[in-house]
């Protein structure tokens, strides 16, 4: 720990008579001398010219004061200095202006940065949320100075009374989604501009720890039972006497598709690079940067999923599929998928049949059908159970449980598999 102490040194005596006070540094058996703006005289000393005149031992005092709670706030990181940094860190002149930030051009910055890195989806729900904070503050630029307890529950309000609008979630969970990512980019901004290690706190509220987001209803239910599972089955492939991507039979081929990989969502299909003997293996696009596993699972190749696999399989190998190839971003690949499931859904009597039904109905129907636990289930969805979260540390993983339930699900439905071959335009 770096040490202070005011020192006078005979021999630095000047021609007037008077002398500097010195400010010792001393760290690591190492030692540094700091001038100060203070000349003192005979009458300011003892004989062993110590300080004396009260005036300046405040004034010394003030400073090594000063000097010391710079060194506590950086902590441990004080071992890892030399003595000139902590000469340089504690004389270090503050010329910062007054920090403010446009929360809303900090967000739009970070929406483009999840557009380069394909996560369409989740830009597209952070651009949802800042239009509403746009319309709700009439402008478009939001310091975050204005972020106060006031100004969200205002905002709760307000988005509350707002009519539904096209591309927004509606009442409740506009209120809950909204705000959770508000929050998230001002705790983001928080970590990027606060550094409190050396006591530089540029954005010193939590505003969001004194309101109640409201709770979002429960969503509608959208997984399928096992006997429309069947009638998707066996919906039959239509021709298109245009050529490219027949998005009726993609749909249906992807919809299986994600079943039988237990779920697995269309970012991580568009994505999967790894697959060898027999598994693919992949890290969630949703969790993996929130997770210290990266939300890792790998997935058996069941002989149901088998053909449609081959069908789709990227024959450069860069990828486990080819659609990255058929489509330029996740956003396009899922719009065609739901396109084509519109059409399907009306056949086997869903209504606004989507993607991620494939999930929700090989979660349904492990559970409530073919008996599954819902421990197993939970980690087959690649889900975290805030509750064994440190257990979980201590337990090797092993896909097993899961490759048993999926095998037990596709057992159930004893699905009648038509040929994957597209008829052929005559």
């Amino acid at each position: 720990m770096a040490t202070f102490k005011a020192e006078i040194y005979a021999h630095q005596k000047r021609a007037d008579g008077t002398y500097n006070i010195k400010i010792r540094v001393t760290h690591k058996q190492r030692k540094k001398y700091l001038s100060t703006p203070w000349y003192v005289g005979k009458e300011d000393l003892t004989r062993a010219l110590k300080l004396k005149n009260q005036k300046y031992i405040d004034m010394v005092e003030d400073t090594l004061r000063r000097y010391r709670a710079i060194c506590n706030n950086v902590g441990e990181g004080l071992d890892d200095m030399t003595v000139e940094q902590v000469v340089e860190l504690i004389t270090r002149k503050t010329t910062e202006q007054p920090f403010d930030l446009d929360i809303v051009a900090y967000t739009e910055a970070f929406i483009v940065k999840l557009e380069k890195e394909g996560r369409g989806g989740t830009a597209k729900a952070y651009q949802v949320a800042i239009n509403s904070l746009k319309r709700f503050a009439e402008r478009d630029v939001v310091s975050i100075k204005e972020i106060t307890v006031q100004f969200l529950n205002d905002w709760i309000d307000w988005i509350g009374k707002q009519p539904p609008r096209r591309n927004c979630k509606k009442g409740d969970r506009a209120q809950g989604l909204y705000l959770a990512q508000l929050r998230a980019m001002y705790n983001r901004a928080k970590l990027e501009f606060n550094d409190e290690e050396a006591g530089i706190i540029r954005i010193p509220f939590s505003p969001f720890n004194k309101i109640t987001i409201p709770k979002p209803t429960l969503s509608r239910k959208r997984a399928l039972t096992v006997e429309q599972m069947r009638a998707l089955a066996k919906v039959p492939y239509t021709t298109i006497l245009q050529p490219g991507v027949n998005r009726f039979n993609f749909a249906k081929d992807l919809f299986l598709l994600s079943f039988f990989l237990v779920g697995m969502n269309e970012a991580d299909l568009y994505a999967a690079t790894d697959y060898k003997d027999g598994r693919i293996t992949y890290q969630r696009q949703k969790t993996r940067n929130r997770r210290a596993d990266k939300a890792e699972i790998s997935i058996k190749i069941e002989p149901e999923a088998q053909a449609l696999v081959e069908k789709y399989r990227d024959p450069t190998g860069q990828r486990v599929f080819n659609f990255y190839k058929l489509y330029s971003s996740t956003d396009t690949f899922c719009a065609a998928i739901n396109k084509g499931l519109k059409r399907i859904g009306a056949i086997i009597g869903v209504d606004d049949l989507e993607f991620y039904a494939a999930r929700h109905s090989w979660a349904t129907i492990a559970n409530n059908d073919a008996d599954i636990d819902k421990y197993t289930v939970h980690s087959a969805l690649n889900h975290v159970d805030e509750s064994m979260r440190v257990t979980d540390i201590y337990i090797r993983k092993s896909w097993d449980k899961i490759d048993k339930a999926n095998r037990a699900v596709l057992d159930l439905l004893a699905l009648d598999l038509p040929s994957v071959d597209e008829p052929k335009i005559r």
